[in-house]
């Protein structure tokens, strides 16, 4: 087993400085809002998952709880409106209707209630949060949770699957081994089930991790009862559903939706699809969740709401919010459509495959 001493590639220092510098030139330029013209269309919708107060105990993942604050101020001063994923819908259909943003938070962690709640009663922003049967049973494979507890609690890591020993004695040392861990499972995420053995091995329990940072049952109804929380569904393993047959990911979306409909005594409508592309592949996951009886679906592709999403419901773009260097001006930016327009080179600001039949 090769030992190795991950770091921070010069390249991904860069990526990350021109990104962040990108987005701040445009938001005090007014370029954001330029590009906006074009790409922000009538509303967006925003993605989070986890809140954080500090986010040297998380290694960085989470968005701060202060960043949302300032976050939803500006988005406040810029004129739109924060509404709910179904008042999305209708206003799409209003060419009049004021613009609008969408709060989304993936997974269910205590934080959504504890530290982002608080901050959503201030500025009257509603959120839908989108929650996987596993995090909430404590059955969940959260890989990525186990991979950062890895990070924070150990200094040398055999990852036997990788073939390496990990030393990470420092902070910019465990921040790059929790990202080269992480990116090992993205290039084949048939990887997540190798890693339960070197977690045990590291003292690492799964069920504990996820009972601490995830709402239980109790949690999901009395956060649900809240007039600014809407729970929606997010698969019952969380795998990335283009590993799976046609079969299993009707089963593991259906079982979350009645699940949380039994849990909640209500229809469940809205559903987001784990990871983004990784769980859609073409049109067939989208086919799957029409079947199943939900309103509407959002993804991680980029990119503002137009009103030709009516006819592509369960494809509706979303952008990522959560991102520490720069976190007022990204978000602006992505609520006027630049990473949509960057992502396409400047092409169309939507893509719309049309009904789905």
């Amino acid at each position: 087993m090769r030992t190795l001493t991950p770091k921070v590639t010069a390249k991904a220092r860069l990526k990350t400085m021109v990104r962040a510098g990108l987005s701040t030139l445009l938001a005090a330029s007014g370029g954001d809002r330029l590009i906006g013209r074009r790409y922000g269309g009538q509303g967006v919708i925003l993605m989070f998952h986890e809140f954080v107060s500090s986010p040297v105990d998380t290694l960085g993942q989470g968005c701060p709880v202060d960043h949302f604050d300032a976050i939803l101020a500006a988005l406040k001063a810029s004129g739109r409106d924060f509404v709910g994923a179904d008042e999305a819908l209708r206003r799409l259909t209003d060419p009049e209707a004021r613009p609008f943003v969408v709060l989304t938070f993936d997974d269910g962690y205590r934080s959504n209630i504890d530290l982002a709640l608080p901050v959503m009663e201030r500025h009257a922003a509603p959120a839908t949060i989108f929650v996987p049967t596993g995090m909430v049973d404590r059955s969940i494979n959260a890989w990525w949770l186990g991979l950062r507890e890895l990070a924070v609690t150990c200094d040398v890591i055999e990852m036997e699957p990788m073939e390496l020993r990990l030393e990470c004695r420092d902070l910019r040392g465990k921040q790059a081994a929790l990202e080269l861990m992480t990116a090992w499972v993205w290039q084949d995420f048939a990887r997540a089930d190798l890693l339960a053995p070197v977690l045990v091995a590291h003292g690492v329990s799964m069920p504990d991790l996820v009972d601490r940072l995830a709402l239980d049952e109790a949690g999901i109804r009395a956060a649900d009862r809240h007039p600014l929380v809407e729970i929606g569904a997010h698969t019952a393993t969380h795998r990335a559903l283009r590993l799976l047959d046609d079969a299993a990911v009707e089963t593991d979306i259906g079982d979350n939706k009645r699940y949380l409909e039994t849990l909640l005594d209500r229809p469940v409508d809205w559903f987001a699809y784990p990871y983004g592309p990784p769980s859609i592949g073409g049109t067939r996951e989208a086919d799957i969740v029409r079947k199943l009886g939900f309103r509407a679906a959002v993804t991680t592709d980029p990119g503002g709401l137009f009103r030709p999403h009516l006819n592509a419901p369960y494809l509706l773009p979303r952008q990522n919010a959560e991102v520490p260097a720069s976190p007022v001006s990204h978000a602006l930016a992505g609520a006027n459509g630049v990473f949509r327009a960057l992502s396409t080179r400047f092409g169309a600001p939507y893509d719309c495959p049309g009904d789905i039949k």
